[in-house]
């Protein structure tokens, strides 16, 4: 654990800041899910300080899961035939509208640095071959860095960040399948961040794409600013949540300066911006938007925070 602690005088103002960084394991096992729990993930999601996890959905596959405890749906793009376990005879392709999601972000008072995601994979007899990770920090253009590890013989990467399970054989879990984050993208993160899991080149449509313990591994760093005589973003209130109307309240409470709100919708996109007013109560309007999670980011000179809210009219 890193602690720094500056501290400054003057006539007017006495100030701490206070930086703390925690490393987090979160894992989700999807212990909860069954054949007839639908697209959602019912499974309590992972708890780590200063992180904000969503849950696991399906989108674009079979309406439920067709196993339990493990996140395993069919119709995934075709283009690998049974038997044949040659990377170069692959003629399927990612659909970019079937995919596993989920999202992770700071709460308020932090950033993160996310370091990793790794996780096993399964298949049946027709299921895919080849499967892949994106982020919606490049609109989910392009791969994430993917490798083995451990190594695992039944596991290979290609060109490109894609992993390949290299027998046909294979349908037992399989362990090994890391996607390394780190760099600019993924380090003091201060909004929230969406992975989407593509599977392709299944046998057949009824083949499956299982994915289980999916742990993602990084730091959480917590920076407070206190200033004597100045009330904190941090009094701020969000209410109600969830929200049957998509209309929430923001109660300023003892805040004392203008404060810019962002509105991040599930993927990552901003779908509103609004500078409130702290004297007053505030009413941030969503009932525009679908239903789901939704992430608010708030933030003035002094501090930022970002809290989950649930549309569900």
């Amino acid at each position: 654990m890193m602690r720094k602690i500056i501290i400054s005088v003057s006539i007017a103002t006495f100030s701490i800041t206070t930086s703390v960084a925690q490393s987090f394991t979160a894992i989700y096992n999807f212990n909860d899910v069954t054949n007839s729990s639908g697209l959602i993930d019912p499974t309590p999601v992972p708890l780590a300080t200063g992180v904000a996890f969503g849950g696991f959905s399906a989108t674009g596959a079979s309406a439920n899961s067709n196993a339990g405890t493990r996140f395993s749906f069919t119709n995934w793009p075709i283009g690998a035939t049974t038997g044949n376990d040659m990377y170069s005879s692959l003629t399927g392709a990612i659909n970019t509208s079937e995919y596993y999601e989920v999202t992770v972000g700071p709460e308020n008072g932090y950033t993160l640095d996310l370091t990793d995601i790794s996780f096993s994979v399964q298949r049946s007899g027709t299921g895919v071959r080849t499967y892949i990770v994106r982020s919606s920090v490049d609109g989910f253009s392009a791969n994430l860095s993917a490798s083995i590890d451990p190594v695992n013989a039944k596991l290979n990467i290609e060109t490109g960040n894609v992993l390949f399970i290299n027998l046909d054989a294979t349908t037992t879990s399989q362990n090994g399948s890391k996607i390394t984050l780190g760099g600019v993208n993924f380090t003091t993160v201060s909004a929230p961040v969406t992975f989407r899991f593509y599977g392709y080149n299944s046998e057949g449509s009824a083949g499956t794409f299982s994915i289980d313990n999916v742990t993602f591994t990084g730091t959480a760093n917590a920076i407070v600013t206190a200033i004597i005589n100045s009330a904190l973003i941090e009094t701020l209130k969000i209410y109600p949540n969830p929200s049957v109307n998509g209309i929430f309240t923001i109660d300023p409470g003892n805040a004392s300066e203008n404060t810019m709100v962002t509105v991040y919708n599930i993927i990552g996109k901003i779908v509103l911006t609004k500078e409130i007013d702290v004297t007053t109560e505030n009413m941030i309007d969503l009932s525009n938007e679908a239903n789901g999670t939704y992430f608010i980011t708030i933030k003035n000179d002094r501090s930022t925070f970002t809290r989950k809210v649930i549309i569900n009219k």
